[in-house]
């Protein structure tokens, strides 16, 4: 999902590189007749096909609100971030995941996935987004100049700390025409959450990076760390939520080039120390494969119940059509049910594994096996739930265990706390 800089920014006369003018003062004024006219920038813009910059020599536009203020940091959220997901459709970019962990993505990476432009959380652990950007050079109200480039963020959540990095950098920089050396900086700031589950107020943004176009040029890059105390943090899992969004500055004016969001957790069941993900994506639990010696008897039943679950075990009511949820081509999320959470929580867990034993009773099975179920009984849409929409088979016992091993290293992997959303996938 990209988020553009705002079009209003984008044909504006702006102020002098080297003092800037007064809110007051409308388009830049006409020069003395004895002095050269000064030199403007306009904002920055998104340059692509679709907006490209004008042409040398065309007339620049003139305005009386030529000056944009400084952003405002984001507005409080309302909803947690697998909301924000489902309504967009985002999920992990592949299915296949494997053991995932905080990892080591750079702005290379980004780069090798957007050659161009785009954004993807690609897990709760990284986060990649690149736009081209560029602004004209003004002189005596013509287009003398324009400056270019390619503008990447690249993310990193953590475990074991309630912080994330951020680490931002220019390339493929095209200067054509008369320009100059100025001023071109980025910033960040946040907004904090407040919903039905608690609040939390705006997190801590800490870091620098260049303030020249010369220095971009050069290779230079801007850090900056999001954190949040577990002490601002709701709940017992100090859980905040934040709106995070990224500027861009020059001489002309400032712009949004960024809007996402992040999550920060205490949840002791979860590992020491806390962590900082990315949320605004629906997590994948990708674990299971049908060709697997570990798990692949259980890959292979969740798998029939996600695709086929008329084929299972127990049959739908006479009437009724059982729809099973948790693939991400069902829409139907399953949501992490922690047993020990509260008196709900146990009463449902305990009503999951009722219900799963009482209906595999009525199976014959082999020796070695042990009764399967799905969706998880580590879920509120487990058998308890009452709907029907659940199936139970017999499997290898051996991979039985495996595959719950397996799903409950990738809840503390991947932190997935109570009630937290997530699809699972079947490779």
């Amino acid at each position: 999902m990209h988020w553009p800089i705002r079009r209003a920014l984008t044909t504006v006369l702006v102020g002098a590189t080297c003092t800037a003018l007064p809110l007051s003062y409308a388009a830049a004024q006409p020069a003395a007749h004895d002095a050269v006219a000064a030199v403007t920038v306009t904002p920055v813009q998104v340059v692509d096909a679709h907006h490209p910059l004008p042409a040398l020599g065309s007339r620049a536009p003139e305005s009386a609100e030529w000056r944009d203020p400084a952003p405002l940091p984001p507005a409080t959220l309302h909803e947690h971030g697998d909301e924000t997901a489902q309504r967009g459709g985002l999920s992990y970019a592949s299915p296949a995941q494997g053991s995932v962990a905080p990892s080591a993505v750079d702005l290379s990476t980004c780069r090798r996935l957007f050659p161009s432009s785009g954004e993807r959380i690609l897990n709760h652990y990284e986060y990649c987004h690149v736009t081209p950007l560029g602004y004209s050079v003004v002189q005596g109200g013509k287009v003398i100049g324009h400056v270019s480039w390619r503008q990447t963020t690249a993310g990193e959540g953590t475990k074991g700390s309630r912080v994330i990095r951020l680490v931002t950098g220019m390339d493929d920089f095209v200067r054509t025409g008369t320009t100059t050396d100025g001023k071109l900086l980025i910033g960040w700031a946040t907004g904090g959450y407040s919903g039905p589950d608690g609040s939390n107020r705006a997190c801590g943004v800490n870091g620098s990076g260049p303030q020249l176009l010369s220095a971009w040029q050069a290779g230079k890059t801007a850090i900056y760390t999001i954190s949040s105390a577990a002490s601002d943090g709701y709940g017992r899992d100090k859980v905040a939520r934040c709106a995070i969004r990224s500027s861009v500055t020059n001489s002309g004016g400032t712009g949004t080039t960024l809007d996402n969001g992040v999550r920060f957790d205490s949840a002791t069941y979860l590992g020491a120390n806390g962590a900082g993900i990315f949320d605004r994506v629906m997590p994948v639990m990708a674990e299971y494969s049908v060709a697997s010696a570990r798990n692949g008897a259980v890959a292979r039943h969740v798998q029939l119940a996600q695709t086929n679950p008329g084929a299972t075990y127990p049959p739908a009511p006479a009437g009724r059509t059982k729809s099973i949820p948790g693939s991400p081509a069902s829409g139907k999320p399953l949501h992490r049910l922690m047993s020990t959470w509260d008196a709900a929580a146990t009463t449902a867990y305990n009503n999951n594994r009722n219900v799963v034993r009482s209906t595999c009773a009525q199976l014959s099975h082999q020796a070695g096996e042990e009764c399967d179920e799905y969706p998880f009984a580590s879920s509120w849409e487990g058998a308890g739930k009452g709907d029907g929409n659940f199936s139970v088979k017999y499997v290898d016992g051996a991979q039985n265990g495996n595959a719950g091993t397996d799903l409950n290293n990738w809840y503390v992997a991947d932190r997935i706390l109570h009630k937290d959303a997530f699809y699972v996938s079947i490779r």
